[in-house]
């Protein structure tokens, strides 16, 4: 019975670190997923916002509203861009944002940084006389 015991620590000692691998891996992709799918919905709200209003600034400052903590800056970090310019309606505007995420569970086994630009589009519904676009 003794024999049982010890087998079944050793089995487990070998099991356990992957175990926990996997288990931070999956708990770190969440979040880095989760906050990737929080700034993909801030730069839709900031793309909409812009095909019915004028104004970089506004339009930045909107995306920033919706994203929270992930877009520390938004006149540096928001770019707005006008497919013409001057813009009329059914031209398209751009609204990117960059992604960055570092694993705080999984730098330990090596993983490290997720750098990605989110981006979304959508038709003016006006014209856009100073459609020159702004960002970093």
């Amino acid at each position: 019975m003794r024999s049982i015991k010890g087998q079944t620590l050793v089995e487990f000692a070998l099991i356990a670190p992957i175990v926990f691998i996997l288990l931070f891996g999956i708990i770190d992709f969440g979040m880095a997923l989760d906050h990737r799918i929080v700034l993909q919905h801030a730069v839709r709200e900031g793309a909409r916002y812009a095909a019915v209003h004028d104004g970089c600034t506004d339009i930045q400052d909107r995306t920033k509203e919706r994203a929270g903590s992930l877009i520390p800056d938004p006149h540096n970090t928001v770019v707005v861009a006008y497919d013409h310019n001057p813009a009329s309606a059914g031209n398209t505007v751009k609204v990117t944002a960059p992604f960055s995420y570092d694993f705080p569970l999984m730098s330990r086994f090596g993983v490290g940084t997720i750098n990605v630009d989110v981006s979304a589009s959508a038709r003016l519904e006006m014209v856009v006389t100073d459609a020159g676009g702004c960002g970093p």
